[in-house]
């Protein structure tokens, strides 16, 4: 039996039929005229001006201009932040301003502008600082420029931490009471200065504006959704040789919000994680071929090694996890600190906990990031333990800290003896479909539109076969009315060991069109799985299975092997029932044989008397193991038991096996737990009632 990881909330009541799918999509996200939702462009951008302070930032950028003044522009490193650098670098180049771009060095110097940044930018004579993506929570630096003379224009869209910083100016859709919607990525803020700047939509630029904008997760709703109507358009007939370059490494099908999030952004942001972030900036402004042709093979090769490196680092994340711990906490120094978020999501996600993964630096210096599971709150669970941290921040899902390597057991005992929330997480699914029913020309719908959220749950597939792709992803191929689909669940073995062919489930996933020799078929990406029935898991054969499998807490969980059955434990019922590799070596049947019991007879009738430990040594088995053998001697009368041990009896009667109860009894046993290990598991659920009887 597998419990759903998270308490299924289906939208719509009934089973729906194929033709009212698209309907009901609409209806669960608001979308009351699609035909407008999908058509939104430059009308429904909103006027840059209604940002409170653009009139003065643009100003200050104009005279800046006209004077040739130094002006640095200063972002993040993530896909966001890039995307901002590029938009305004772009359009302040082709005003003729003197400007030059950088960004933070992640692992010296973390996220958004800082002190050490600070003295390189007043060294260099810069006049005007124009953060993107970052900026808000910059008070020590910002003053810094100011008592330098420097000026600064801080855009960004993130949480402030009580106090705006002493800008030149702030741009910031939140704390602009006329702007008419707030939830705008880091790109938008500095499209709308660059905007405003050259007083022009800037159509060029709307493919690196809704990339950011995809890429940082914003609610693709209002300006948002105009501006990826309007970037979908524009990325297909792009004049930005970086883009290009990703589009023809990307070999995409289609371009829509899918290929975006999947493909296009993570490479972007792949170069950021591993301190590169500054290659993937020139990619995006570079207006050389030559350049542009040689970069490419960088950020792809970025984007190999920082998949590698997640591979390698989550691996090493599950040797260290403790899975009895309520919020798991895993350090090393082994770990690349650029993929230490993308572990705590995968392990949170795997253990259903909230998940802080370190990585501690040469300097000694342990920098973690942490991911939230279900309703926990992760910054105040890390305010409640600040006394332990040099430096904490981020939000109620996602945080980031430093600390140093004595005080994380502590850290780790502080944040599990806070109040656990046993709560199951909603899914929210739009509603059941039959798998067997569902049309391919509504699947491609779905797809051409970028419903990648949408979410269904499908009932009653019987698993027909499974394979393990690459070691780490779980294919089922399941029937549904007769008819075949493949079901995947990627970076995730646990499935394919867990389920068998037979079995039942019912699966909460989207659903796409994959295409194999010019075939095309639909295909369901699992969230979420549940199967109600009985289980045998084989793991006969997977020895380290323990590492292999997470069970939640709560599952009805009990180990059977031949050291169980040798023990002669009463069987509890449980719901789940685990095969392990054999514990007993050599095994049962192998002392019983004639062979065997000879040798044992022989040594007997040579030494004649001995202990349980020696003649478990002569013998070269276990101590438990020879009394069966002793018991079986026993029995025969070849031997007699006295305070010293053993003493053997000459017999000139001839003995047979059967003779000894005890012999028939292990007898009896050896071929239970043969059965055990021979026959197929779906024999074994038929045999299960006689396999356990006393």
């Amino acid at each position: 039996m597998i419990k759903a990881r998270y308490s299924w909330n289906v939208q719509v009541e009934g089973k729906v039929k194929d033709q009212d799918v698209y309907r009901h999509i609409l209806k669960n996200r608001g979308i009351s005229d699609p035909d407008r939702f999908f058509s939104m462009g430059e009308e429904s951008l909103y006027d840059p001006f209604l940002l409170s302070g653009m009139e003065r930032a643009v100003s200050r950028v104009i005279q800046a201009i006209a004077s040739q003044e130094k002006i640095l522009i200063y972002g993040d490193y993530d896909c966001d932040g890039i995307s901002a650098i590029s938009v305004l670098y772009r359009t302040l180049r082709s005003l003729g301003a003197r400007v030059e771009y950088d960004l933070p060095d992640r692992f010296q110097d973390g996220y958004g502008l800082n002190l050490r940044a600070v003295g390189k930018i007043i060294a260099s004579n810069v006049n005007l600082v124009i953060t993107v993506d970052n900026g808000i929570t910059c008070h020590d630096e910002v003053a810094a420029l100011k008592k330098a003379g420097i000026d600064t224009i801080v855009t960004d869209h993130h949480e402030d931490n009580g106090v705006l910083p002493d800008a030149y100016q702030i741009l910031h859709a939140k704390y602009s009471p006329e702007y008419p919607f707030k939830e705008i990525a880091g790109v938008m803020v500095a499209y709308k200065l660059a905007s405003a700047i050259a007083d022009d939509k800037l159509a060029d630029l709307y493919d690196l504006v809704m990339i950011g904008t995809i890429a940082d997760l914003m609610p693709l709703v209002n300006e948002n959704q105009a501006m990826v109507n309007l970037g979908l358009k524009q990325l297909r007939k792009t004049k930005n040789l970086g883009l290009k370059k990703l589009l023809e490494f990307s070999h995409l099908e289609l371009i829509n919000e899918t290929a975006i999030a999947f493909k296009i952004a993570p490479k972007i942001n792949s170069s950021g994680r591993l301190g590169k972030a500054l290659e993937a900036v020139r990619l995006l402004v570079s207006e050389s071929e030559k350049e542009v042709n040689e970069l490419i093979f960088q950020i792809e090769e970025n984007h190999a090694n920082r998949k590698d490196l997640t591979s390698e680092a989550v691996a090493l994340c599950e040797s260290l996890v403790d899975p009895d711990d309520d919020v798991l906490v895993v350090a090393s120094p082994d770990l690349h600190e650029g993929v230490i978020g993308i572990c705590a999501q995968k392990l949170a996600e795997k253990y259903q906990k909230s998940t802080l993964v370190i990585t501690i630096d040469d300097a000694g210096i342990g920098k973690g990031s942490m991911r939230s599971f279900g309703h926990d709150n992760i910054l105040e669970m890390l305010m409640q333990n600040q006394t332990l941290l040099n430096r904490f921040g981020g939000h109620a899902q996602a945080a980031g800290l430093q600390i140093i390597p004595e005080n994380i057991p502590a850290l780790r005992a502080g944040l599990n003896t806070l109040s656990y929330h046993p709560e199951v997480p909603v899914l929210n699914i739009d509603m059941e479909l039959s798998l067997a029913n569902l049309e391919m020309a509504t699947v491609k719908k779905l797809q051409d539109l970028s419903f990648f959220t949408a979410t269904f749950l499908f009932s009653h597939l019987e698993i027909v076969r499974k394979q393990l792709l690459n070691g780490k992803h779980t294919k089922l191929q399941v029937s549904d009315q007769g008819k075949l689909f493949d079901v995947l669940s990627f970076n995730n073995p646990d499935y394919f060991h867990r389920l068998n062919p037979g079995d039942m489930i019912d699966v909460v996933g989207g659903v796409s069109i994959n295409t194999w020799k010019a075939k095309n078929s639909i295909q369901v990406i699992i969230k979420d799985l549940r199967c109600d029935h009985f289980q045998i898991l084989d793991f006969r054969t997977l020895p380290g299975w323990e590492k292999e499998v997470v069970f939640q807490k709560g599952e009805s969980v009990s180990v059977l092997n031949d050291a169980f059955l040798h023990s002669r434990d009463v069987w509890k019922k449980q719901s789940t029932v685990v095969l392990t590799p054999r514990t007993m070596v050599p095994p049962l049947w192998q002392l019983l044989t004639k062979e065997f019991l000879l040798r044992a007879y022989r040594y007997f009738a040579l030494e004649k008397t001995s202990t349980t430990q020696e003649f478990a040594q002569a013998v070269d088995i276990e101590p438990s193991q020879a009394e069966i053998v002793l018991s079986i001697f026993l029995d025969l009368g070849f031997l007699e038991k006295n305070a010293f041990g053993f003493v053997f009896q000459k017999s000139n009667d001839k003995k047979e096996l059967a003779d000894s109860a005890n012999y028939r009894s292990f007898a009896e046993l050896s071929d239970r737990i043969e059965a055990l290990y021979n026959l197929s598991v779906k024999d074994l659920i038929r045999y299960f009632p006689q396999l356990l009887e006393a």
